[in-house]
């Protein structure tokens, strides 16, 4: 039997901005992952570092700010994984160019002295300047302004190892399978295989599985409190839309934002809103989702990609706190919320990447208002800098291991091994030891999907570099053949989701 004061459920966004929250205020604190950290929505998100500039529509100002101060915070205590990016929104007629002259002035207002960039706007000329490739038809303007950009899986890693440098214990792969409960109060989990843990102050951070987990909690009533929305991106060379900026497409057909992003030296292109009736960990792109971003997409290009151009597509489910009368999940807040069962499991749903911090924080101080928790020091995290933080990192793609990158560039020398992991992916096979002695990985997934975001990147090259990666688990773990040849075909079954049809 072990006791902690926090037991965190859920290896997400979410959770671990939970567990980093409260170990470093001095909480003996574990984390369970019931598959990898980030198996979820938090690797696949669309890389925003954001205020929402979009949720100004449904006049959300005070989510909004939130989202704008803890940009700030986000940019500056992971240097190495994040940073400040301009966004280009061209404007199609007059109505546009007044209603994004006071959007635009509108958001830098609200980050006050937060502020990352000075806004500016561009006559017509100008915005096809900054945007070569950007088809000319009916612009006549265009304003630019700032957000940040990250790497979502990368960012998860990182919290985990931050967590663990305050005496976090965490665990993936440990399904929990039931609660422990002692005078109608939740003090335990059990997982796969039987063992237990106890802890002062449980919390269910499990995102679109949210749901699912209260109900093994309280199996005799019915929870309802999430709705998923599903967003799809597809992932393109960016040869196909040369321009320093990401490109903010304002309105797509269903009524949303359409981004355009710089990311790892390619361009992702999303996302979709698409209310889903069951949330599930490896959602499928609609073929219309693909038709509508390639369709939106071509508009402002003055060559138009088709399917054969993909890439990469990847899909995931946002978990949104469910009002009872919303049927469009464009019109849901993103507001989190915190509550607790009759029986003591702490629940938090909704949110958002860029509030991570903000949400772990709210979280622990939500359990110590209940009784759960004894009162600790406040809150460090807003000038917490993590783990391998720098503000001069390597050269890509070692950056996004800030001072780590020291100990890949070591092992390169111990092992005298500086090749790629593929001809067409940007990855050291170097790193893949580094993930296996210090990061958790334990499969082929964790390694192309998450530890390196190969998958996303070339879904064919990925396939091509797992029979290297199984083999070399394989040998560093003890495991035989029949488990290369399964693990290549569970990645072979994995990349499925990341491809379409032609």
């Amino acid at each position: 039997m072990q006791n902690f004061d926090v037991l965190v459920i859920g290896g997400g966004a979410t959770g671990l901005g939970c567990a980093v929250e409260a170990a470093s205020r001095g909480y003996k604190t574990l984390l369970l992952e019931a598959h990898d950290y980030g198996k979820g929505a938090s690797s696949k998100s669309t890389k925003l570092v954001h205020g929402g500039i979009r949720y100004l529509a449904n006049f959300d100002f005070a989510l909004v700010q939130e989202g704008l101060e803890e940009r700030h915070y986000f940019l500056k205590n992971a240097p190495h994984l994040a940073e400040a990016q301009t966004y280009l929104i061209p404007f199609h007629n007059l109505f546009e160019k007044i209603q994004y002259h006071i959007g635009i002035h509108l958001y830098d207002f609200l980050a006050k002295k937060l502020k990352i960039g000075r806004s500016r706007f561009l006559s017509k000329q100008e915005t096809l300047a900054e945007a070569p490739d950007m088809n000319p038809r009916h612009i006549v303007g265009g304003g630019i302004y700032y957000d940040g950009q990250f790497d979502d899986a990368r960012m998860l890693i990182t919290l985990l190892k931050t967590f663990e440098s305050f005496g976090g214990a965490a665990l993936n792969y440990h399904p929990v399978t039931g609660f422990i409960e002692e005078a109608g109060r939740i003090t335990g989990v059990q997982v796969v295989g039987g063992e237990k843990f106890y802890a002062k102050a449980i919390i269910n951070a499990t995102g679109t599985l949210t749901d699912q987990l209260l109900t093994l909690a309280e199996p005799n009533k019915t929870h309802d409190n999430v709705t998923a929305a599903q967003g799809t991106h597809l992932v393109f060379d960016q040869a196909v839309f040369q321009c320093r900026h990401a490109l903010v497409i304002p309105k797509t057909v269903d009524g949303r934002i359409l981004f355009v992003l710089p990311w790892h030296q390619h361009l992702v292109v999303g996302t979709t809103d698409v209310k889903m009736d069951q949330p599930t960990l490896e959602p499928a792109a609609q073929e219309a989702e693909i038709d509508l971003i390639l369709n939106t997409f071509n508009q402002y290009l003055t060559q138009a990609v088709t399917r054969k151009d993909i890439r990469a597509l990847f899909v995931g489910q946002r978990p949104l706190v469910k009002p009872a009368h919303a049927q469009n999940t464009k019109k849901i807040s993103r507001k989190h919320e915190i509550f607790e069962t009759a029986n003591g499991l702490i629940s938090i749903v909704g949110g958002k990447w860029t509030i991570y911090r903000r949400m772990g924080q709210d979280t622990i101080d939500f359990a110590i208002q209940k009784g759960r928790l004894p009162s600790s020091k406040p809150s460090v995290t807003q000038n917490l800098a993590l783990f391998g933080a720098t503000d001069h990192p390597e050269a890509y793609p070692l950056n996004v291991y800030g001072t780590e990158a020291a100990m890949i560039r070591q092992i390169q020398e111990e092992t005298q091994n500086k090749a790629l992991l593929h001809p067409r992916l940007p990855y050291f096979q170097a790193e893949v030891f580094y993930h296996l002695r210090h990061e958790h990985a334990k499969t082929v997934e964790d390694i192309l999907a998450r530890r390196t975001r190969a998958i996303f990147l070339d879904v064919e090259a990925a396939l091509e570099a797992a029979p290297w990666v199984a083999e070399t688990l394989a040998q560093y773990f003890g495991h035989n053949q029949e488990w290369v040849r399964a693990q290549i075909a569970s990645f072979q079954a994995f990349a499925a989701h990341f491809k379409h049809s032609t």
